[in-house]
């Protein structure tokens, strides 16, 4: 899988909806519009959040053109890694519920997926074995990954860098295309269960880490 952990956007100028964790606080798109970060910064990936759009299209300062097209919450890794200034973003979407950019960490992952699909409603069963439809709840999804001695030196860096907003509870851009053979879906936006208190594992001679990944689709 490939991970956000470090989104640059946090500090660029970027209007508040498009920084927010909730997908709800949309960012009504008006045209073309400009993000600068507060110095140059790597980015091979764009994560984007809860959006109407078809495609998108984002020009970096060195005049790099990215375009990919839309198909779900998550992370779009980009061709090759450029240093950036800023960007511009076009798109034919009406809003954007969260805008992200960063590297893209590759984890590679043990071959044993636990995909899940789950429900807050809470339904009732009558005395007459009836059921009466729980009423305010949603559907979400879940994901268990397995990394055994496969987070690099640039994970761990990745994540001390971003860990002030992991550590607020930010959900992860998420790319799951590599694993996407198995799995019903290639992309996720996901909280980690244990993300406020991270920890790793490791037993080998080499800079090398596990760590069980469990995440929780938010919107």
């Amino acid at each position: 899988m490939k991970i956000l952990f470090n989104d640059i956007i946090q500090y660029s100028g970027a209007d508040p909806a498009l920084k927010s964790p909730a997908l709800a606080n949309r960012y009504a798109y008006g045209g073309t519009f400009a993000v600068s970060f507060d110095k140059e910064r790597p980015v091979d990936a764009i994560g984007i959040g809860n959006s109407d759009a078809s495609v998108f299209e984002i020009t970096f300062n060195e005049g790099t053109v990215f375009t990919f097209a839309f198909k779900g919450s998550g992370l779009y890794p980009m061709p090759k890694r450029i240093n950036a200034e800023s960007f511009t973003l076009q798109t034919d979407a009406d809003f954007i519920g969260r805008l992200a950019a960063g590297i893209g960490v590759e984890i590679c992952t043990s071959v044993s997926k636990e995909p899940g699909f789950n429900s807050t409603a809470e339904p009732r069963v009558t005395l007459s074995g009836q059921v009466i439809e729980g009423r305010g709840g949603y559907t979400y999804r879940s994901l268990s990954l397995d990394s055994r001695y496969r987070i690099t030196r640039e994970a761990i860096d990745e994540i001390a860098a971003g860990y002030k907003f992991i550590g607020m509870g930010y959900p992860f851009f998420i790319n799951l295309e590599k694993e996407a053979y198995k799995l019903p879906y290639d992309k996720l936006y996901a909280e980690e269960k244990n993300q406020r208190q991270m920890r790793f594992e490791g037993g080998v001679f080499s800079y090398r880490y596990s760590r069980r990944w469990e995440f929780t689709e938010r919107f």
